[in-house]
């Protein structure tokens, strides 16, 4: 039986259409200047536009179903080509139900389906639905999406002071200072150009008020920072919010949230690894967050695949020993030796000189802007130090071990530490590569590549080269060039 989605979806459906109002802005722009009655005598046309709008969107909605047989779920779409994604109920990774608040009024919700064979852009499937219908559909799949349905459940539900420390961890400047730009942006294309140019003044004009001894521009960017930091903290803060799971013998289910709720479920057998984060903040407070790779979860407006959003370490085996028991830790078996720790700290060394370089540089280019250099260079060197010191304990915790076919991977990407344990099976390439400074100790660099939806690479570090040849099989006597771009041994 042929099932179409929410009559809601008309709505999303208009924006793709709304280029057809570019007639009746063209007709204003031409009849700019003409009288009202000339100007009413062709609203025909903006009236012809609008319900062009409308119909276009009601004729997709219509030609959007869905139907499912004991095997599968299929969708259709499409005016005048029909496209037919039919996903078996075998093969699905995660089901992602939203239900975000402006949606209650109406009963909808939007169910995301994935597989290890989609995007890893996008989800497979998107429907919105009515919420009987949802869960009819994931009925269908064999899926009990009500945690209370879930027999001989564990459940962890983290505290909410472990969320804030998550949403602290996370937090992205950037991402905030975007949110808050585009804001503003389409404040003044609502209410018009003076408000977005006053709101961005008065941020100017405290800043030039409060600055003392700063440079104003400095002073305004950094203003810019603190507001985005505060409005991506709480938008991390509400998406992950009363966050709980419950883990039934096959799938885990994952719901939080406070605007938008949100519930997951995860098959626990398409888990391709689990990754122990920290940074060094973290690290000093001895917190650990935990994440999963698996299709679709954590896809959406930038979620994170959280599996355990923050633990302290006398607290984190006993909860991952209850979720994800097959996934077991184990102590290093093979690491750097003492004197490779240069090559561990050669990139932030390099930033702590070319800082000064800059400074010099620059200052005697530009010499009006002497206080604003001096200012950006200053502020530089903190997170390069920070870089530093994320780069020794890179080393002194950088390694690798095998028991019962799962890998322990500890390595650091970036400002993050990481603690991956992933199975043989989800591996799909391992490459040594070996620089000619590194001959000298026989050490080599070590890329690992899981498969998921796409590759993930895992870049371990100076480690001694044919204790990793023994690991995984390889043959350390095979010819190979320095060629920082060969690769001299695969697994196969």
């Amino acid at each position: 039986m042929k099932h179409h989605t929410h009559p809601i979806t008309v709505f999303q459906n208009m924006g793709s259409f709304l280029f057809l109002l570019i007639i009746p802005l063209a007709r204003g722009a031409l009849s700019f200047g003409a009288s009202f009655s000339e100007w009413l005598s062709g609203a025909w046309v903006d009236i012809l536009a609008l319900c062009a709008i409308i119909g276009m969107a009601v004729l997709r909605w219509y030609c959007i179903y869905y139907y499912f047989t004991p095997e599968a779920v299929h969708i259709s779409e499409g005016i005048f080509a029909k496209h037919t994604v039919s996903l078996p109920f075998s093969r699905l990774t995660s089901l992602y139900l939203e239900e975000p608040f402006w949606y209650k009024p109406f009963g909808a919700v939007t169910l995301r389906l994935d597989t290890d064979a989609g995007s890893a852009r996008s989800h497979d499937a998107t429907l919105t639905l009515k919420k009987r219908a949802a869960v009819e559909l994931l009925g269908a799949t064999g899926v009990r999406q009500r945690l209370e349905d879930v027999s001989h459940r564990q459940i962890f539900m983290c505290r909410n002071f472990y969320v804030v420390i998550l949403s602290l961890i996370t937090t992205n400047y950037f991402a905030g200072v975007l949110f808050c730009s585009t804001f503003i942006s389409k404040l003044g294309d609502i209410l018009g150009q003076q408000i977005a140019d006053l709101l961005y003044g008065t941020l100017a004009h405290v800043a030039q008020l409060v600055a003392v001894g700063i440079p104003p521009v400095a002073l305004f960017i950094a203003t810019l920072l603190a507001i985005g930091w505060g409005v991506s903290f709480l938008r991390n803060l509400t998406r992950y919010y009363n966050f709980c799971i419950t883990r039934s013998q096959h799938r885990l289910f994952i719901t939080g949230g406070v605007l938008v709720g949100r519930e997951y479920t995860v098959a626990f057998d398409k888990i391709h690894f689990i990754d122990i984060r920290q940074t060094l903040f973290t690290r000093i407070a001895q917190f650990y967050s935990v994440y999963i790779k698996c299709a679709g979860y954590g896809k959406s407006d930038g979620l994170l695949p959280v599996l355990i959003p923050s633990a302290r370490k006398s607290t984190l085996f006993g909860y991952l020993e209850r979720l994800v028991p097959e996934f077991v830790v184990t102590p290093r078996t093979i690491k750097p030796n003492l004197l490779s720790i240069f090559k561990f700290i050669i990139d932030p060394l390099g930033f702590l000189v070319a800082v000064p370089v800059f400074y010099f540089v620059t200052g005697w280019l530009l010499p009006s802007w002497h206080d604003l250099i001096s200012f950006v260079s200053l502020m530089s060197l903190v997170p390069i130090f920070w870089f530093l010191g994320v780069r020794i304990c890179d080393f002194c915790t950088t390694g690798i071990s095998e028991k019962n076919g799962y890998y322990t991977l500890r390595y650091s990407q970036g400002f993050t530490l990481h603690t991956v344990v992933v199975h043989r099976d989800k591996i799909c390439d391992v490459c040594c590569r070996q620089s000619i400074l590194q001959m000298g100790d026989d050490a080599c660099d070590l890329f690992l590549y899981t498969y998921g939806e796409g590759v993930t690479r895992h870049h371990l570090k100076n480690l001694p080269r044919r204790q990793v040849c023994d690991l995984f099989g390889l043959n350390p006597e095979k010819s190979h060039s320095f060629n920082p771009s060969h690769h001299f041994a695969k697994y196969n």
